[in-house]
C-alpha cells in the first residue's frame, strides 16, 4: 500500500456490553483497529496491524494511533448510550452552543459576556496569552445557565500561568480568545469572534480524530490550545 494509497478514517460498535464497547477502525491507509473501551470511559485496549511495538515509542506511530482512539471514542458516544467525551471535546454542543450564541441580540452579548470582553480588552496581567471562559449549559443545549469568571491566560518566565479561578461544575464548553488585533466593541462582531473561536475548535476535534472537517469548519484561527494538534492535510497517514 502506497502513501497515496489512503482514504478517510472508518469507525464502527461492533460489540458492547456491560463492561465496556468495543469498536472498529480502518485507519486512512485502511488498516485494522480495535479499540475497547470501559462504560466508564477508560481505554482498555487498542490492538493493531500495523506498527511494532517497538515502532510505538516514536513520535509520528503514537500520534497516528491517539488519532485513531479519539476517533473511536468520538464514535462509541454517538452510537451507544455510554458518555465517553467531556461535552468540551463533544462538537455537537459546541455547534449547540453556536447556535445559542448567534441567537443573541445585542443586550444579551454584553450581560452574557460583558465581564470577558472587559477582561480581554483590559487584562490584569502581563504578556497576556489568552483569556478564557467556562459555560455551562441547560438539559435541552439551548440556553446559557452558569458561566466562570474570566480567566487570564499569561507567561512567566516561559511558562504558562492563568489567574486564579473558581468553577465547581463541568463545563460544557469554553471559549479561549488571545488579545484583540483591532478594537472591538462589546457587540454583534464580537460576538462573531466567540462563534469564530467555536469553529476554530470543532475544526480542531476532526483534525484530533484524523478527519477532515466540514467546509464551514475549515477555517484559520485559535482552537484548542494544543501545539501537536496538526491539520488534516499535514498528518502522516
Amino acid at each position: 500500500m502506497t502513501d497515496t494509497d489512503h482514504k478517510p478514517m472508518d469507525a464502527h460498535v461492533i460489540g458492547q456490553d456491560e463492561m465496556g464497547i468495543a469498536v472498529e477502525v480502518a485507519d486512512r491507509k485502511g488498516y485494522t483497529n480495535h479499540v475497547l473501551f470501559g462504560r466508564d470511559g477508560e481505554l482498555i485496549g487498542h490492538v493493531h496491524e500495523r506498527f511494532s511495538e517497538s515502532s510505538q515509542t516514536d513520535p509520528e506511530p503514537s500520534r497516528i494511533l491517539k488519532r485513531v482512539q479519539f476517533h473511536a471514542r468520538n464514535e462509541a458516544h454517538r452510537q451507544t448510550n455510554a458518555g465517553l467525551l467531556l461535552p468540551v471535546f463533544d462538537w455537537q454542543v459546541i455547534e449547540d452552543t453556536i447556535a445559542i450564541l448567534e441567537s443573541f441580540d445585542i443586550q444579551q452579548i454584553m450581560e452574557q459576556f460583558g465581564d470577558f470582553y472587559d477582561a480581554i480588552q483590559s487584562p490584569p496581567v502581563d504578556d497576556l496569552a489568552f483569556t478564557a471562559l467556562f459555560l455551562s449549559l441547560n438539559d435541552k443545549r439551548d440556553a446559557i445557565v452558569n458561566r466562570s469568571d474570566p480567566l487570564s491566560f499569561y507567561f512567566e518566565d516561559e511558562t504558562l500561568l492563568h489567574t486564579h479561578f473558581r468553577y465547581e461544575e463541568e463545563p460544557d464548553a469554553y471559549l479561549t480568545i488571545p488579545p484583540f488585533e483591532r478594537p472591538v466593541a462589546c457587540d454583534k462582531g464580537f460576538r462573531d469572534i466567540l462563534v469564530h473561536h467555536l469553529k476554530c475548535r470543532i475544526r480542531d476535534l476532526h483534525y484530533m480524530q484524523g478527519l477532515q472537517p466540514p467546509s464551514e469548519y475549515q477555517v484559520k484561527g485559535l482552537g484548542i490550545n494544543k501545539q501537536e494538534i496538526v491539520p488534516y492535510n499535514d498528518q502522516a497517514l
